[in-house]
């Protein structure tokens, strides 16, 4: 038996979910690999986010592209006739961590569960499977659906993992997904003790470097906000933590408002957005960056001061990063000149000017420092 994976989102699966499962569709760039599927063989489908298997499909008949408009899933033009051998619904799936599978399968069987790599082989669909690990996980799904396990995943985390849709440059509807906001101090109660004393002190740090801003902020008349994963943490470096407890959304689109409530710290004026900051202490700096380069894109007529905060030997690589080819094609402009670089000194001197509740916000403009000139300005 020969077995192939096919790959679902969130969307897709509950697309998929509402059919008779009589026609499996892929997207036409997986053209050449759908087409090395054949009548007889076996379609494993598994659902990326929340990493569960669901169902077994068999092929009953040759591949068939079809126009756009009338296939059964938007966008999924090449199709296959199947039949739903097994089909595990939602709240009854198979999580491919639950042991029983886990180590069940070659390719994650020698992996910790909380490691990466294992998931090489999930990444596209029609990709072909190990037969032992297609016949396993035939043999679990059909166990599942016939003595479930409830899967332990809430509507909080479905709903977590969905995508949201845009429309391109192009005019298409595409779909586009805001990441998680990444814990900087994972596994260090687990990593050796040297390793523990080098991820701690960048987040003491940043964390002091956005009370810092947070007390400027507030010191000038703004309301501020902190990421709820951080506000504890800063706020016990604060002056006086009178910090927001919600964010005022209105303005944006939800993937727009789920990305901003990440950025490190914002300054607000009647409920708008004044400037808004990104703390980048550790090598890699472009996080922030890409945050503020998903609200740029998500939000093509919203125009705010964008700043990143970083120690004096991260200048060099802030204004490397800024001046990607990536970060040049927003609508408002570049990133390079939408955003600008904030020495820590810089923010320290401030917070320590006794004036500075006499000071106006556009004194940050006398300190911050360009990536690039602003050309239009010069002529």
């Amino acid at each position: 038996m020969t077995y192939f994976v096919d790959i679902f989102s969130i969307d897709t699966f509950e697309a998929f979910a509402k059919t008779d499962k009589t026609i499996t569709g892929f997207h036409i760039d997986r053209k050449a690999w759908v087409a090395k599927i054949a009548p007889g063989d076996m379609i494993v489908c598994y659902v990326k986010g929340v990493s569960c298997w669901f169902g077994l499909l068999e092929v009953t008949g040759p591949m068939q592209e079809v126009a756009a408009g009338s296939e059964v899933i938007e966008n999924y033009t090449l199709q296959l006739p199947t039949q739903a051998k097994v089909w595990l619904d939602k709240g009854k799936l198979l999580p491919i961590k639950r042991p029983d599978v886990w180590n069940k399968l070659s390719f994650t069987q020698n992996i910790a569960p909380g490691a990466g790599g294992w998931n090489w082989i999930l990444r596209s669909s029609a990709v072909r499977l190990n037969p032992a690990d297609g016949a396993a996980l035939a043999a679990l799904m059909a166990a599942q659906a016939k003595a479930p396990i409830p899967d332990g995943i809430t509507d909080e985390q479905w709903e977590k993992k969905r995508g949201y849709k845009m429309v391109n440059a192009e005019g298409k509807t595409v779909s586009i997904q805001v990441p998680e906001p990444e814990v900087s101090t994972e596994h260090a109660a687990t990593a050796p003790a040297e390793v523990q004393a080098f991820s701690a002190a960048p987040v003491r740090t940043s964390h002091k470097m956005q009370a810092l801003l947070a007390d400027i902020g507030l010191a000038m008349g703004f309301e501020v906000w902190i990421p709820k994963a951080d506000k504890e943490a800063v706020a016990s470096e604060m002056v006086e933590p009178k910090l927001l407890t919600h964010l005022p959304s209105s303005q944006f689109s939800e993937p727009a408002a789920k990305t901003v409530e990440q950025i490190d710290v914002l300054w607000l004026q009647k409920k708008s957005i004044v400037r808004a900051f990104e703390v980048e202490h550790t090598t890699a700096v472009y996080s922030g960056l890409l945050r503020m380069a998903d609200l740029l894109a998500l939000q093509p007529n919203f125009l705010i001061k964008l700043h990143i905060v970083a120690p004096d030997e991260r200048r060099k690589k802030v204004f490397q990063e800024l001046q990607r080819p990536a970060f040049a094609i927003f609508n408002q402009g570049s990133l390079a000149t939408l955003c600008t670089y904030l020495p820590y000194e810089k923010i320290e001197q401030l917070a320590l000017d006794p004036n500075l509740e006499y000071l106006k916000h556009d004194i940050l403009e006398k300190l911050e420092e360009a990536a690039e000139p602003d050309f239009d300005s010069l002529s």
